[in-house]
């Protein structure tokens, strides 16, 4: 990736087939909701996401962290699932909001583009976003993962 902006072939979704590798699963809090998010810090994992799974399960998402700087770009190309994308400041404060966004089966492709860089992207079920009331400038729990250092990758 080239710049301040990063392009992540983001197929993103947490179904209920996990892939076979150890994963780190963040518990998080939205909106007073448990949230079981898991934990995509490498290149590797945040290109790969959701992209292939069938299903996302209530209560469950993934949460992309991102290197200090990076503006993500988000889409949909190989999905099987729409998502809702919420886009989160180093602070764990809410920025933007793209609900139920669909999958992309050819190009060319929405992209959802964060407005500035950010730290985090997280997908959850579509619909999440409504059902729980988010807007931008909530403030969300995710545990102690923005106390952590960003990714340097």
């Amino acid at each position: 990736m080239q710049g301040r902006y990063a392009r992540w072939g983001l197929a993103l979704g947490l179904g209920a087939m996990l892939p076979a590798q150890a994963q780190t699963l963040v518990q998080a809090s939205l909106a007073g909701q448990p949230y079981q998010l898991e934990l995509v810090a490498d290149p590797d994992s945040r290109r790969q996401g959701l992209m292939g799974r069938t299903e996302l399960a209530s209560g469950t998402g993934m949460l992309f962290d991102f290197p200090e700087g990076t503006r993500p770009a988000i889409w949909m190309r190989n999905m099987q699932i729409s998502l809702d994308l919420l886009f989160v400041d180093h602070q764990a404060r809410l920025v933007q909001v793209f609900a139920e966004v669909p999958p992309c089966d050819a190009p060319p492709c929405a992209i959802y583009e964060a407005e500035r860089p950010l730290r985090f992207v997280i997908e959850v079920p579509p619909g999440t976003a409504g059902q729980l009331g988010l807007q931008p400038g909530d403030q969300l729990d995710l545990g102690e993962q923005p106390a952590q250092p960003a990714p340097r990758y």
